[in-house]
């Protein structure tokens, strides 16, 4: 008896007749209508959360340049107010970085997040060890960038998880 491939509705795939499960993308092809529904619902609410970490890579991007714009602010100010040109090409080599970073961020995501955050906890380290209230000045806005960042990263590895798992 010679066994017959039918398409998956859903990935368009050949499988098996006999195949419960399609290998491709995990739609139970030998499943109830109920089975089917509880799928589809499953996979649409996927590509929706892989959509939302498209979103939240586009705002880490804005948030990186911002950041790397103020970072320049700093070294103009830095320049200006205390005639300290190491300081001003401190702030301008981690706004380079951060620039950087955020334009490579849509390519890799989870390493240009993960690099940036890197950076940033080593500045403000920095601060830290020149001087504990350096560290403490801006305390809130330093805390929603970290925040921003560890969400983004967080959302972007659920989002290549499932689009693993699901081959989305």
């Amino acid at each position: 008896m010679e066994e017959t491939e039918i398409i998956c509705p859903n990935c368009k795939e050949e499988v098996s007749q006999v195949a419960i499960y399609c290998e491709y993308c995990k739609f139970p092809v030998s499943g109830t209508d109920k089975e089917k529904a509880i799928f589809i619902g499953q996979q649409t609410l996927n590509k929706s959360k892989v959509v939302s970490s498209e979103k939240v890579i586009s705002r880490t991007q804005t948030i990186l340049y911002i950041v790397a714009g103020f970072k320049v602010l700093n070294a103009v100010l830095a320049y200006l107010n205390f005639k300290s040109v190491i300081d001003a090409v401190f702030f301008v080599v981690i706004a380079l970085i951060l620039a950087v970073f955020s334009y490579l961020l849509p390519k890799k995501p989870v390493l240009f997040i993960s690099l940036a955050l890197g950076v940033i906890l080593c500045y403000y380290l920095l601060l830290f060890l020149v001087s504990p209230m350096l560290l403490f000045n801006g305390i809130l806005w330093k805390c929603c960038i970290l925040m921003a960042l560890f969400y983004a990263l967080y959302t972007v590895v659920e989002s290549q998880k499932l689009k693993k798992k699901f081959n989305l």
